[in-house]
């Protein structure tokens, strides 16, 4: 019998299981989550930021399915201690998000216009999508529509209806039918390692998601923002930078330079490891340091926070060479990183490019912002993944409209 249990018959409380498989040795994170009058509160979480080391080039994903099955069984020994003794855990859901480079991801939208007034059916809108992937390119094709169903995701994530957004379209009568249709594609070896490790913990139901989806989904359903803005997501040693475009995530690229790739930079500068790094990071940010010790370390982290927008502004370059970039830009960071990412941006020339007339609106996504989505136990520090990953395990069966059948 496995660990979470699904055959006793007595009261159960149910949780859901979140992962996150970042690039890299030790780059994995997970936690236990249970719904709490419709909010997800994390009751246990564990992450691989221990073992931050130098990220390896040589069996990579050998090292990243290791920390991932490290950090499962993390979860399910924590699950028999005596605090949690009291209740009988059953896991509902598995969720295992994915940082690039293990995901591939393209937006497409289609827009039909009719000579007439139409019903919408589910009939309509698989005609409408088919008809599209008889038109895609062939090396779009080989890129995104692999032919085996289990390493491709096509979902719906936007429907408008003669210009208006809508959840249900089916019975609507329309002249106009506009579908976002993201895709997903996964190699299926990665799909297959994450699989055979959760199913020696939970057979539990999984689903494994891109990182970008999630993370939108997170943004655009629970944060007041603006129809067009960019999406910044810090990874371990990989950051996320996705486009929307009337509230609709359209393209997303990354660059390898994420939160331990910062703490391996700053603790080369000051002599002293990874881990010390992190640790002077949040120390700096809850005000902890002497005043000699703070005023000593903050060109280091002013040094480093440039280097780290350096690499995000060659990223919105790279974007801007087929569409406009929005002004407006939504940074997901954890705590320790707020001071580093989340102050004195504005006041950087961060728009060299021209890429906006006036310069970039800045603004952080951290505990205070994500409060009412997202809970956190005590002592347990808030971490902007796990509170994306938890956000849209929550929310997915009801936010994503349709998954296309195959």
């Amino acid at each position: 019998m496995t660990l979470f249990s699904f055959f006793e018959q007595k009261k159960v409380t149910k949780i859901k299981i979140i992962l996150f498989l970042d690039a890299g040795k030790g780059n994995a994170r997970g936690a236990v989550v249970e719904m709490r009058n419709k909010v997800p509160h994390i009751l246990y979480a564990v992450s691989g930021e221990r073992k931050i080391g130098l990220p390896e080039s040589k069996e990579s994903l050998s090292l990243a399915m290791s920390s991932l099955e490290e950090v499962l069984e993390d979860i399910a020994r924590a699950l028999q201690k005596p605090a949690f003794k009291n209740k009988e855990y059953v896991a509902e859901d598995v969720y295992c998000i994915l940082a690039e480079p293990y995901y591939l991801s393209h937006t497409s939208v289609i827009t039909e216009t009719y000579s007439g007034p139409f019903t919408i059916t589910p009939g309509i809108i698989k005609k409408l999508i088919n008809s599209y992937h008889e038109l895609l390119p062939e090396t779009h094709k080989e890129v995104l529509l692999d032919s085996d169903p289990d390493t491709i995701h096509e979902r719906i994530i936007e429907i408008r209806v003669n210009g208006y957004h809508t959840d249900n379209p089916y019975g609507m009568i329309a002249n106009e039918l506009q579908l976002a249709v993201f895709r997903t594609k996964i190699n299926k070896k990665i799909v297959n390692l994450v699989t055979k490790i959760v199913r020696k913990i939970t057979p539990a139901p999984l689903s494994i998601e891109p990182l970008s989806l999630a993370a939108f989904i997170t943004v655009r359903n629970k944060v007041d923002t603006n129809k067009d803005f960019i999406l910044v997501t810090v990874g371990n040693d990989v950051s996320e930078i996705s486009l929307i475009k009337e509230h609709t995530l359209l393209e997303t690229v990354s660059f390898p330079f994420g939160k331990h790739s910062l703490a391996r930079l700053i603790a080369s500068k000051i002599s002293a490891t990874a881990e010390e790094a992190l640790t002077r990071l949040g120390l700096y940010h809850d005000k902890k340091l002497s005043k000699q010790s703070a005023e000593s370390f903050f060109p280091v982290m002013e040094e480093t926070q440039s280097l780290w927008f350096s690499y995000l502004e060659k990223s919105l370059v790279s974007l801007s060479e087929e569409v406009s970039i929005p002004e407006n830009i939504y940074i997901f960071v954890d705590t320790d990183l707020k001071d580093m990412l989340g102050s004195n941006i504005t006041q950087k020339d961060f728009a060299s490019q021209t890429l906006v007339p006036h310069g970039f609106i800045i603004k952080t996504l951290d505990a205070s912002s994500l409060s009412e989505q997202c809970t956190f136990g005590l002592n347990i520090r808030f971490d902007s993944i796990l509170a994306i990953a938890a956000s849209f395990a929550a929310a997915s069966k009801e936010v994503i409209n349709e998954e296309v059948s195959s």
